[in-house]
């Protein structure tokens, strides 16, 4: 009896050695090429609308590539009227996680574009005594911005002044900035001290730390209500979508 099962075991390795790797298998956790395009649509949809909060949002993947686009999303705790996200996906080998800033790990590469209104900015400055500012309203112009407020100035003591500046919105690599900026007090151009001091506290606009990957945007533009910073994003046609609205992502039939 047991010399024969003895002789048994040693006949049965290879075959025990193949039911050993076909469980290690499938006991495995997924790698994210096995994730279909629905499951990543869903995936990256529950993602963003954690980290934006936006109003609603939709997500369409194709294989390597998908497309975003946020409807009110917050963005350094200001309003972005639409945030559109054109991305080159790395599939292969990343992990699945809850956590948003595992974003960086499955986008390789993405292009932007965020409209800006201006009533949201002036919603976000007259909600907020914040940057040392109080009472400050932009006024968007395709040719430049004009800005009017209180701003708290602290020298030798602490001053409260009422200024006006005109200047254009530039991109940097951290977010958007208030450029070529002129300061007046009483229709006086103030000199550079108290400008630079002014910028300190205002710029960014707005900061792209929100954001858990890197987006290109390539050019910003100003009309009379808004401002568009973008690098050009196509949608994606065909794949799966998911939408997000109220905390909660199904898949578009």
């Amino acid at each position: 009896m047991c010399e024969t099962f003895r002789n048994w075991k040693i006949r049965s390795r290879p075959a025990l050695a193949g039911l050993l790797i076909l469980c290690s298998v499938a006991l495995a956790p997924p790698s994210e090429a096995a994730i279909d395009d629905a499951g990543m649509a869903l995936h990256i949809a529950g993602l963003l609308g954690t980290r934006f909060s936006p109003e609603s949002l939709f997500v369409t993947v194709k294989e390597s590539r998908a497309y975003a686009e946020m409807k009110g999303a917050v963005l350094d705790k200001i309003r972005v009227d639409t945030m559109k996200l054109d991305v080159l996906l790395t599939r292969e080998g990343a992990q699945l996680s809850d956590d948003v800033n595992s974003l960086a790990s499955l986008i390789g590469y993405s292009k932007g574009e965020i409209v800006l209104l201006e009533d949201d900015v002036n919603a976000y400055f007259g909600n907020n005594d914040t940057r040392g500012f109080s009472n400050l309203t932009f006024d968007f112009k395709p040719e430049a911005f004009r800005a009017d407020g209180i701003f708290t100035a602290s020298f030798l003591f602490t001053l409260r002044i009422r200024l006006s500046a005109t200047g254009i919105l530039s991109l940097g690599s951290d977010g958007v900035y208030l450029d070529d900026v002129r300061i007046y007090v009483e229709k006086i151009r103030q000199p550079e001290a108290l400008t630079n001091q002014v910028l300190s506290r205002v710029n960014p606009l707005i900061a792209w730390g929100d954001i858990p990957f890197k987006v290109e945007f390539k050019t910003v533009t100003m009309d009379d209500k808004s401002a568009v910073m973008t690098g050009y994003p196509v949608t994606v046609e065909g794949g799966a979508t998911a939408v997000w609205e109220g905390g909660e992502c199904s898949l578009v039939p």
